[in-house]
């Protein structure tokens, strides 16, 4: 509430078509920009020298992970209209992971391997590799290009919202990022 005060007690007139937009983006909260699908195998080759046998198990799942700005870091502060009144600076957080999901039902056991004096891949064995898995998958994010792409569409968003409002020139800027040369 205090953003959209602050908002609101910034801006002249013309601004107030601006309150509004940003008001109800910050309600969002969060503003998912991008949604990418994953697909990776979980390969185990467990070789134990001083066991007789093999071990080897291979999954394969599918996640879904989204990605955009939280807008519960955005402050009045990061709103900078020109005093002409044409131009708006809008300074957005970082883009990060908003959600991630991998579904049991997308989590499939390809190959299994047991061989010689082995056991079996336990429930708790399994559990913990797909966690590895997982881990992987959102170490690898910044990786793979979705906070590029979320970068990408908020900037578009802001700039679509803010020309509504009657601004002709708006700059999207990311906290942390160096200024363009």
């Amino acid at each position: 509430m205090f953003i959209v005060v602050g908002l609101l007690c910034s801006c002249g007139g013309k601004d107030k078509k601006l309150d509004e937009a940003l008001s109800k983006a910050v309600a969002c909260a969060e503003l998912g920009t991008v949604e990418y699908t994953i697909t990776k195998l979980i390969m185990v080759d467990d070789d134990a020298l001083y066991k007789f046998g093999d071990r080897k198990i291979i999954f394969s799942c599918r996640t879904t992970m989204k990605a955009g700005i939280d807008l519960k870091e955005f402050t009045k502060e990061d709103v900078v209209v020109s005093k002409d009144g044409n131009t708006v600076v809008v300074n957005l957080p970082q883009p990060k992971v908003l959600s991630f999901n991998m579904s049991a039902d997308d989590i499939k056991l390809e190959y299994a391997k047991v061989s010689g004096l082995r056991t079996n891949f336990n429930t708790d064995e399994r559990n913990d590799l797909l966690k590895q898995g997982e881990k992987a998958i959102l170490d690898d994010a910044p990786n793979l290009g979705i906070f590029d792409d979320a970068k990408e569409n908020a900037t578009d968003f802001f700039k679509a919202l803010l020309a509504q409002c009657g601004y002709t020139n708006v700059d999207v800027c990311f906290k942390g990022d160096r200024p363009k040369s």
